[in-house]
């Protein structure tokens, strides 16, 4: 296929023109540029090689538009949900959730503000990169991101105000309310599953579900216990109920579980307790979960099948990565960087509008599922696009290629 930025599908151009008013005109032919450019298939995908795979974009003003340009990514962000919000295929339900969680992008330079060597939930290790704290919609038929917050290390020398990641998450709950966004639950992993966070999210009338770590102290007949102990004192003939849940991979996993209301130590109020016995996958080593939360309305199994939903925001990522060159940018300083991550989430959010609405469907004869698959078909139709625009300017793309001789015609009346 052409891997060229030239004109933008039709399809495309529309999507994109809903955000002119969020940029003045040169910054506008900019922005749809650079959203182009994360859809070409590169090794690398950032200014240098957008620019380098198009006869008609200026390095200088792509760099421009995404290290200094008059653009507030915020106001690029909340129209981007306004739109999932507006179409009943991607607005939120109260049958999903709202999942929390960070993420990381490797960096090797010493220079790229916010990054340092830190824990990497991505790699499962110390590695130096630059890492964010994430919201994501999650249900059972779609998942995409609704915002992020830069974590900046402590000890960073860039860094003017420090807000750690519960702060940040904090934050984004109150995003999404701002948003009105529709779930039912708030659902985060271990890491938050913090005494302030807790109480941030009661106050805000905020249902949530999360994991506690073995040594997290829960009230059982009347004493503390930790909870990787809750399954040796639960009676067997407790676990007599059983749950399949997806995992990240999409395989179904069951899960033997008993539940029971309770106390946490150092959080106000009731929880329910539901204590099962399995694993996530091979590389799961735990054989028992302990899931907690502050929603008693909600069944004993949901409890565990809401959780579960959090791991659709790793499928978010690894399309993120993978697809629109997420983790690729070339600038140094944050503000670049939080723009380049909001501009790849909007084009993950073209890939996933087109398909839940199954505009490439009715155009190709193949079905498509994957967001991936809906990148090779977007770039199929940017193919004929740029064949025609190289035909009618010739002499344009010989100048670009530095080829002596003229081009032959590529399309015949």
């Amino acid at each position: 296929m052409v891997n060229l930025i030239t004109e933008r599908p039709n399809l495309l151009s529309k999507f994109l023109d809903r955000f002119k008013d969020c940029f003045s005109k040169p910054l506008f032919v900019s922005f749809c540029f650079y959203v182009s450019g994360l859809f070409l298939e590169l090794k690398r995908t950032n200014i240098q090689s957008i620019t380098f795979n198009s006869p008609v974009v200026s390095y200088e003003n792509l760099q421009y538009f995404i290290s200094e340009g008059n653009w507030d990514p915020e106001e690029v962000n909340n129209y981007r949900v306004e739109i999932l919000q507006s179409s009943p295929t991607t607005k939120t339900c109260r049958k999903g959730v709202l999942v929390i969680d960070d993420s990381s992008c490797k960096k090797w330079g010493i220079y790229t503000e916010g990054a340092r060597p830190q824990y990497s939930s991505t790699e499962d290790e110390i590695i130096n990169c630059n890492v964010l704290v994430t919201s994501a919609y999650v249900d059972t038929k779609k998942q995409y991101p609704v915002n992020l917050r830069p974590y900046i290390p402590e000890d960073d020398p860039f860094i003017i105000e420090f807000k750690s990641k519960i702060e940040l998450a904090m934050e984004l709950a109150d995003d999404a309310l701002e948003k009105k966004l529709s779930f039912s639950d708030v659902v985060f992993d271990t890491w938050y599953f913090a005494c302030d966070f807790i109480a941030f999210l009661k106050e805000k009338g905020l249902c949530w579900i999360t994991e506690a770590d073995s040594d997290r102290q829960i009230s059982w007949q009347g004493r503390w216990v930790r909870a990787d102990e809750l399954v040796k004192l639960i009676p067997c003939t407790k676990f007599n109920r059983r749950v399949t849940v997806p995992t990240s991979t999409d395989k179904k996993r069951s899960f033997l579980f008993a539940a029971f209301e309770t106390k946490v130590k150092g959080i106000d109020g009731k929880v329910k307790v539901v204590v099962a016995m399995g694993n996530w996958d091979e590389r799961d080593t735990k054989k028992v979960h302990v899931f907690v939360t502050n929603h008693l309305s909600l069944s004993d199994g949901d409890v565990i099948k809401r959780y579960a939903l959090r791991w659709k925001i790793e499928c978010i990522f690894r399309d993120l990565k993978e697809n629109v060159g997420f983790d690729q940018y070339q600038v140094r300083k944050i503000k670049g960087i939080c723009r380049h991550w909001h501009l790849s989430c909007l084009a993950y959010t073209f890939l996933l509008w087109t398909k839940q609405n199954g505009y490439f469907s009715r155009i190709f004869h193949q079905k498509l599922k994957t967001i991936g698959e809906h990148l090779q078909a977007f770039r199929k139709l940017n193919t004929s696009v740029c064949i025609e625009w190289i035909d009618k300017n010739r002499d344009v793309f010989q100048n670009f290629l530095g080829l002596h001789k003229p081009l032959p015609v590529l399309v015949k009346n």
